[in-house]
């Protein structure tokens, strides 16, 4: 008995040292945890990739080569839009203040025809543009008003490009590491889970791998397609910027519901210019593509993958990007698939139930 109490003591007071120094060191890193989440995903995402980049070295160090050359290709394509969209809102903002300025000294620019013809709320319009502009042409002090907000969005903007620009060399740092133990992570994270949970975990954990993997095939393929062909489509109609609006709505295509808002805007930019039909054939265009892929593709991409009806992948999505941010798009599919998994395991451990017996 005493042998049995000191051992199921030490036990005890072994796990709570465990959780205790998980918590301290999870808060520790709070803010890393989006790297750390990245790092994992773009590990699952890339992992057959990688296989095939790692069979063209040779050699002792191999794995270190193999890993530093693909985690600098991957830099390359993460880091080189998030530069060029900040060098794209600063001179849009620079443009923006020069607008202001010439709008304190002329007065605000005249609304398109087409908008004053609106029934109902031309006028409207009208008013609420007049209110709200119509003092820079009078008052002095109009633009003096306006541009420290100018100013002061970019700042804004400013700040979130390097935030995002520091994490994302975090991650691939780590994603260095990931790539360069991937054997020994591949060994050692199924054999912790075995001893934690016993060894029902080793399908569970494969069934969160197979949803990221097809989150991200269904996320991100399905919205660089979207992306190139509605930059066709923006170039036939005559939108400016065709290429730098393409990248943006394939960027907004991996939050569902968000890819509107761009091809919408620039719907509304043409006809403002006076191409009304350019407009509505964009706003068609978009409409359709985003149709078929969130109604065709992306189900039958995620849901084959992941094993789950897309109704749970399009709330995996949603609740986690609100709980996680963007991070959230591949991490919560993944948790919707690991809760269907255990319920579906539970469901089959449930023995049916006996016929009742006669009396």
């Amino acid at each position: 008995m005493p042998d049995d109490s000191a051992s199921l003591a030490q036990k005890t007071a072994r796990y709570a040292l465990t959780g205790a120094l998980l918590l301290v060191g999870g808060w520790m890193l709070r803010h890393f945890l989006p790297a750390l989440c990245w790092a994992v995903v773009l590990g699952i995402a890339t992992s057959s990739l990688y296989d095939h980049w790692l069979a063209k070295f040779t050699g002792k160090r191999r794995h270190a080569w193999a890993a530093l050359t693909f985690t600098s290709l991957i830099g390359i394509v993460l880091i080189a839009p998030i530069v060029f969209g900040g060098l794209v809102a600063v001179r849009e903002a620079i443009s923006l203040a020069h607008a202001f300025a010439e709008a304190g000294k002329n007065g605000p620019p005249e609304l398109p025809q087409w908008i004053l013809q609106l029934p109902w709320v031309g006028d409207w319009l009208r008013g609420q543009w007049a209110e709200r502009l119509g003092h820079m042409g009078t008052s002095p002090d109009g633009i003096a008003r306006a541009q420290p907000a100018v100013f002061e969005w970019t700042r804004i903007v400013g700040a979130q490009v390097f935030r995002r620009v520091v994490t994302l060399v975090f991650t691939l740092v780590t994603l260095y590491f990931v790539y360069l133990n991937r054997d020994e992570l591949r060994a050692d994270v199924p054999r912790v889970s075995r001893r934690l949970f016993g060894p029902t975990v080793e399908p569970l954990l494969a069934r969160v791998v197979e949803a990221v993997r097809a989150t991200v095939d269904g996320i991100v393929l399905v919205a660089v397609a979207e992306g190139v062909i509605m930059c066709g489509v923006y170039a036939v109609a005559g939108a400016p910027h065709p290429i730098l609006l393409g990248a943006v709505t394939g960027i907004f295509a991996m939050i569902p519901f968000a890819a509107p808002l761009v091809f919408g805007a620039v719907a509304l930019l043409l006809a403002s210019q006076g191409a009304i039909g350019a407009g509505i054939a964009v706003a068609a265009a978009g409409s359709v593509l985003l149709f078929v892929a969130d109604h065709f593709v992306r189900p039958v991409i995620i849901g084959g993958g992941a094993k789950l009806p897309f109704l749970w992948v399009l709330l995996g999505i949603l609740g986690g990007i609100e709980s996680f941010g963007l991070v959230g798009i591949f991490v919560g599919p993944a948790l919707m698939a690991a809760l269907v998994s255990i319920w579906r395991n539970w469901v089959r451990e449930i023995p049916a139930a006996e016929p009742p017996r006669d009396a």
